[in-house]
């Protein structure tokens, strides 16, 4: 292992990145306090933090907490079946993971839930049948997003859980799970059309196989087919490595979801971000290491939940056999928002880029048509996160950032002092779009005027800290040698 070499203006900036980090962290726990907006509505917080509160209204974390607590009893079960199907080397295991799948939907959800899922995977595989064409598939996939989206719109809390029999927290989770089975069932019948040789592993049944696997069914990530279809074999990757060995390796990675899990618990009860981000009042004059802070700690939560989420589907699919993709990197460390997208959600990255990214450009593709390439698959991200202008104006900074790193790397070269210098500018712009997505398109634009039209001084402060933040991650991706190795096997 060679020695790491760390220049002296290098050490200057991590120091000073980290030094801001903590004295923004200090100041957001100012502020999460008693006289705070809705403060009083916060549920009472663990004992031996006595007096604080715990914030709560992180919806996504409330409901995916409450689904994995409640539903313990269903992955174990999942992984004792899964394994007693491998040990006795049985031949239909999609429709084991069919009955398995469905069966769970079915107790979670009620028979018209189920119904609309084996619907939708049905229409999927039938268009895929009789036309054979990507271009009426993704036709296809269109329409299913616009069906839910207009859903969502018109009938979501009002009439579709009374018409569904459900709850408003069980209507949530069922819209996450048939958004994710529109990017499954898009992957598969794509994969179907072009596949020659291995038809064989192509059928309704092992879609159905696919889209109920339960340990991925709402946590996600999504993985694309490629990576499903390997734990389908009955001779099979992992045949050599006994269950005890891989049985210590899933407990091992939920205690590390569990600790996660705490540390999330945790910092809740002395950071509350999701409170502070209500209180628009509050945004507009607020300390600006405080306001920079509070991004921070947004988008380090978020991290934190995926973490979680993510790594519950990765630990279960890795002990079925699944060849999962990694758990999202620490945004923490990530200056360049096109390893943001590659790294963070490394599923949703492959969907992306093997089905819409590389089917409109190569390698040699012009910069022109690289361009259109990028703005195509945004707009997917757009449409399929649904029709929302907080999601619109997230992903076109996302895009424009990423079309303008593109250059700065072309011009300057990521390791140049004066690419770092320029490359600052489109990353602040980069984090600051964030901003929309973790909160909504109020706080976005407070952060956009407080950064470029309250003052320069403003701006300022924040690129110092953003450049120093710049060299860090530049810093840390140059002694970090494994991250491409996540598609590995993906294509």
């Amino acid at each position: 292992m060679r020695p790491i070499k760390v220049s002296i203006d290098t050490a200057l900036c991590v120091v000073f990145y980290v030094s801001c980090l903590f004295y923004s962290f200090y100041k957001n726990y100012e502020l999460s306090n008693e006289n705070l907006q809705n403060y009083y509505y916060l549920e009472e917080g663990w004992s031996i933090f006595k007096g604080r509160r715990r914030d709560d209204y992180d919806w996504e974390w409330e409901i995916y907490k409450k689904y994995a607590i409640s539903n313990v009893l269903l992955f174990v079960l999942h992984a004792f079946l899964f394994e007693i199907i491998r040990i006795l080397r049985v031949k239909q295991i999609s429709l084991a993971l069919t009955i398995f799948g469905c069966g769970a939907v079915f107790y979670l959800y009620g028979y018209k839930v189920l119904l609309i899922l084996i619907l939708q995977n049905f229409t999927f595989f039938a268009v895929g049948q009789w036309t054979k064409s990507a271009t009426v598939l993704w036709i296809k996939a269109f329409l299913w997003i616009a069906l839910i989206n207009t859903v969502k719109i018109l009938f979501f809390y009002d009439q579709l859980n009374v018409v569904l029999d459900i709850d408003n927290d069980q209507l949530l989770e069922f819209s996450i799970i048939i958004s994710w089975n529109v990017i499954k069932c898009t992957c598969f019948c794509l994969d179907r059309v072009n596949a020659r040789s291995d038809q064989q592993s192509y059928k309704f049944l092992d879609l159905l196989g696919y889209s109920f696997y339960f340990p991925l069914l709402l946590f996600g990530p999504v993985i694309i087919y490629d990576r499903f279809k390997e734990c389908q074999r009955v001779s099979w990757p992992l045949e050599s490595v006994n269950t005890f060995e891989r049985l210590k390796k899933l407990v091992l990675r939920l205690v590390v979801c569990y600790f996660w899990a705490l540390v999330m618990e945790a910092g809740q009860h002395f950071f509350y971000i999701n409170v502070i981000q209500l209180d628009l009042k509050l945004l507009h004059h607020v300390n600006l290491w405080a306001l920079y802070g509070l991004g921070y700690l947004m988008g380090q939560f978020f991290y934190v939940k995926y973490v979680v989420f993510y790594g519950i589907g990765i630990a279960f699919g890795n002990f079925d056999g699944v060849i999962m993709p990694h758990k999202p990197i620490c945004i923490g460390r990530v200056h360049l928002y096109s390893d943001m997208w590659k790294f963070f959600d490394r599923g949703l990255y492959e969907f992306l880029f093997k089905y819409i990214y590389t089917q409109l450009c190569t390698k040699t593709s012009s910069n022109i048509r690289k361009i259109f390439a990028s703005s195509i698959t945004f707009i997917f991200i757009y449409i399929w996160h649904g029709l929302y202008t907080f999601v619109m104006i997230w992903s076109a900074l996302n895009w424009i950032c990423i079309v303008m790193e593109g250059f700065v790397k072309s011009i300057f070269g990521t390791n140049s002092k004066l690419g770092a210098l320029v490359g600052t500018h489109v990353f602040v712009l980069s984090v600051l779009s964030n901003f929309f997505f973790f909160a909504r398109e109020e706080v976005g634009y407070i952060y956009i005027r407080r950064t470029y039209f309250e003052s320069i001084n403003n701006y300022f402060m924040l690129y110092a800290v953003a450049y120093c933040f710049f060299r860090t991650g530049e810093f840390i991706k140059s002694i970090d040698g494994d991250r491409k190795y996540s598609l590995k096997k993906s294509f």
